[in-house]
């Protein structure tokens, strides 16, 4: 059976990006636990050097690529976790908050 795939969405800017990248792989470790496999924004775009936009990109790009999508606390106060929940929901994912 194929694992199912899951987005987790979170927000980083404005936060300490080491701090934001531990919280993703604590997360991470959790859905794993729970059987599916997992990718986060650090995953899908690690060149801390690139501009907002490209890793927008990437991230959405991965979020269509899941089945479910995980929100973690604080993304209603987050501009790109709101993009992410816009087109989670635009393309019906699974959304877990």
């Amino acid at each position: 059976m194929k694992k199912k795939k899951l987005y987790i969405s979170l927000p980083i800017s404005g936060f300490s990006l080491n701090a934001v990248a531990l919280e993703a792989e604590s997360y991470k470790l959790m859905w794993e636990e729970d059987g599916f496999e997992v990718v986060t924004p650090f995953d899908l775009s690690p060149d801390s050097e690139k501009p907002y936009s490209y890793h927008m990109g990437k991230d959405i790009e991965g979020l269509l690529e899941c089945d479910v999508v995980y929100f973690a606390p604080g993304w209603v106060d987050s501009k790109g976790c709101n993009l992410e929940y816009a087109a989670a929901k635009i393309y019906g994912k699974t959304i877990y908050t």
